[in-house]
């Protein structure tokens, strides 16, 4: 029995080696890929991008500037998150510790999670986990910072034997540092109250630490302390070939299946409740899609991995994109700032070369019947909000879904929509059965440019979601829904000028 046993522990080792190949053999062929061009593809003055493309099951792929540093802004957060479960598998701090979010957290900016009316609250590290990657909410990074020591973050990177890691701090860190370059004594003022000034003027209490209170830096000021602190400073910084490593070395964790495999887990699982991203937004709906970015003053950076399945979470593709303003020249030094600046959109033109060289024989899978999606509204952004929030205000309760539905199938029903509008739509859904249901939606324009999104419900046995999208351009809109990667519906609305 136990040459049996041996015997079929081989294969079952040989049919793993066969099937993913070595990180060994990963490095070599980054080594040998294609250049991705990216670069020359943005013609943009100044602006150097990094990448790692690569098809972890068929070696396709290419790379732009390995080896070159970037300032990648909130993308090392998930190394504290690794940090983060590697001590709780091993013994070294508690789950069930809870932290409140008192005033010396609040950082002020405008799109916070954590802002002004969570103060009070009290969190768990993994909720903490949550906001950190799935909101890139910065008060909530430095309290688990805090939580777990900044040292041992390092200790943790420096543990993996990766070269072109910079030294990982909280951006409450970075907002006091660009201070300085205006006046030391910011180094000795609070983060919190340095941060609540940098990002929204608040000067409260500031007059405790000068003569007068200070003007907050705008303009050819701000971009100066910023450039000064990209030259400067390599904190929060990355090679496009270290995070590679890092993912590629978690993956590793996950085929030998010991202790470490948990943290892997743990940080693409997290990663997995991330929308997705302007370089992804072109991959198929057949592909699941863990992401993290970052964004500061001239630069953008995305880090996604791939998997087809959530059964073994074995990544089967990367896509990492860094890009970076070599100076801030008062023309780009604003960005990125919305959805549709340049950086966000050589991102998203990037995002169909991506997926060619990915997938090249990307093919739309058949719809197929299901018994969880209930129904689907489409209309105009301010029609189906109404219903929307009347629900969302009760918590998502589950009793609450025949209602909205009522609501929903109530509006008159429309096939055209005006060119300019949100393509707002409803979706009820059945039948969950409390299970971990992921949904990914694929807007595809007249043009062919596909924009797709994820979203989930967990623990419930209904549910509803509210998502709308931008009509940039007459003709016929195709949306498509897959449910755990199975396409359930397919439907063609018209946008008209």
């Amino acid at each position: 029995m136990r040459r049996m046993h041996r015997s079929l522990w081989m294969a079952l080792i040989w049919l793993l080696v066969a099937v993913y190949p070595t990180t060994a053999q990963i490095h070599d062929n980054l080594n040998t890929l294609s250049d991705c061009g990216f670069t020359d593809f943005a013609a943009e003055d100044g602006l150097r991008i990094g990448a790692v493309i690569l098809n972890l099951e068929t070696g396709a792929g290419c790379t732009e500037n390995l080896d070159v540093t970037f300032n990648v802004a909130s993308v090392p957060k998930v190394f504290i998150a690794g940090t983060y479960y590697d001590m709780l598998i091993n013994g070294q701090i508690s789950g069930t510790t809870r932290q409140i979010f008192t005033q010396q957290y609040l950082m002020g900016g405008r799109s916070d999670c954590l802002s002004d009316d969570q103060l009070g609250n009290t969190y768990s590290s993994g909720e903490l986990i949550d906001l950190m990657i799935n909101c890139s909410d910065n008060s909530a990074t430095w309290m688990l910072m805090d939580s777990i020591g900044w040292g041992r973050v390092q200790a943790y990177v420096d543990s993996l034997g990766i070269d072109g890691i910079g030294t990982i701090i909280p951006y409450s860190e970075v907002d006091r540092l660009k201070l300085t370059f205006l006046d030391e004594r910011w180094a000795t003022v609070p983060r919190g109250m340095a941060s609540r000034f940098y990002r929204r003027e608040i000067t409260s209490g500031l007059l405790d630490y000068f003569d007068s209170v200070p003007s907050r830096p705008v303009g050819l000021e701000r971009t100066t302390i910023n450039q000064r602190y990209f030259d400067e400073f390599s904190f929060n910084t990355m090679t496009p070939r270290a995070l590679a490593d890092y993912l590629l070395l978690l993956r590793d964790d996950l085929l030998e299946n010991d202790m470490d495999a948990l943290t892997a887990s743990a940080v693409f699982n997290t990663m997995l409740y991330t929308q997705r991203l302007f370089s992804t937004q072109a991959l198929a709906g057949t592909i699941y899609v863990g992401s993290k970015n970052g964004f500061d003053m001239g630069l953008l950076a995305e880090a996604n991995v791939l998997f087809d399945s959530l059964t073994n979470r074995i990544p089967t593709g990367l896509v990492i994109v860094f890009a970076q303003y070599d100076n801030l020249n008062g023309t780009n030094d604003n960005l990125p700032n919305s959805d549709n600046d340049p950086l966000a959109r050589i991102f998203a033109q990037l995002s169909p070369q991506i997926r060619d060289i990915l997938y090249p024989s990307d093919v739309e899978t058949p719809v197929q019947t299901s018994f969880t999606l209930s129904s689907v509204t489409f209309n105009q952004q301010f029609a189906i909000e109404p219903c929307w929030w009347s629900y969302r205000n009760a918590d998502f309760a589950q009793e609450q879904v025949p209602i909205l539905e009522n609501c929903w199938q109530s509006l008159a029903p429309r096939i055209t929509f005006p060119v300019g509008d949100n393509l707002a739509m409803g979706l009820v859904l059945r039948n969950l059965n409390a299970q971990d249901t992921r949904l990914i939606f694929v807007y595809t324009a007249p043009d062919g440019r596909r924009f797709s999104y994820q979203e989930d419900r967990r623990n419930l046995s209904s549910a509803a979601i509210y998502w709308f999208h931008p009509l940039d351009m007459a003709g016929q809109w195709r949306v498509d829904i897959y449910i755990n990667l199975q396409h359930i519906y397919s439907n063609t609305i018209i946008a008209q000028q």
